[in-house]
């Protein structure tokens, strides 16, 4: 596996971030909101209150351990933000204000992106973090990162769930105003993208009519065809070559799934 660190220096970035190629999930944890607003300015509203605990952290996405070029993507990539005030309260949530304060949807493009927050607080007894949900803005079929983030050095993170998480605690450096650092997140699959699995499985033939054939795997997996429009129209395991009946399907575009393997089929 491939140091991501020594990846990122070749871009002529110093950036110290996770070295596994696949970002850990987490909960979504209580506190998420709907309708948050678009972040301006790469800044998470309400800003900088406090300069000494200024927080600036740079975002990549990678895949099979290789920093993706996100304009390249079929659909941007948007990352959804939630974390506490210095104080450890969340906006939005058991009476407090409805301000979306801390809260925000930032799209990412580019190699990176920059984000300017404040450190988040204590809330209660846990180390501070950051709630994320990160997705291909316009592609369902994509894979949603929702996980937490943490900071190296907390002296809460021995006694929190955080501690078998190392590969999501972000290093941070100190600045005249407040800290920096970096965190690479790590995508499982990405429709589009010319990559295959050691499993070899491939949809045939294409395009289809009547049926479909799925062959060249050796492992048990997991079969899930979608439509365009997101529609589940098949879900099973199977552990080799399977022929899947397409005559009463409605004609048009589908996704095939098998293991961490898309395929796009058109059906005639």
């Amino acid at each position: 596996m491939r140091n991501l660190w020594i990846i990122l220096c070749f871009l002529g970035v110093h950036v110290r971030a996770q070295v596994n190629c696949i970002t850990t999930p987490d909960q979504l944890g209580p506190y998420f909101v709907h309708g948050a607003p678009s972040i301006k300015n790469d800044t998470l509203q309400p800003g900088i209150a406090n300069v000494a605990r200024s927080l600036e952290l740079t975002f990549y996405v990678t895949y099979n351990c290789d920093t993706v070029d996100l304009d390249t993507l079929p659909s941007p990539y948007t990352l959804e933000l939630w974390h506490a005030d210095a104080s450890g309260e969340y906006s939005n949530v058991d009476g407090n204000p409805n301000d979306f304060a801390y809260r925000g949807n930032l799209q990412l493009s580019g190699k990176s992106t920059v984000l300017h927050t404040e450190l988040p607080g204590i809330y209660p007894s846990r180390p501070s973090h950051i709630h994320l949900k990160g997705y291909l803005t316009n592609a369902w079929f994509t894979d949603t990162i929702t996980t937490q983030l943490y900071f190296k050095g907390d002296s809460l993170i021995q006694f929190d769930v955080a501690k078998d998480y190392p590969e999501r605690w972000i290093e941070l450096d100190t600045t005249a105003n407040g800290f920096i650092g970096s965190f690479a997140f790590g995508l499982s699959y990405i429709v589009g993208l010319d990559e295959r699995s050691a499993n070899n499985w491939y949809v045939s033939p294409n395009p289809a009519q009547d049926f479909i054939e799925i062959n060249g795997g050796t492992q048990s997996t997991d079969l899930l065809v979608h439509s365009a429009a997101g529609e589940l129209y098949l879900s099973m395991s199977i552990d080799g070559p399977q022929r899947i009946n397409t005559a009463n399907w409605p004609r048009g575009m589908y996704y095939v799934r098998v293991g961490g393997e898309v395929q796009k089929i058109i059906l005639l």
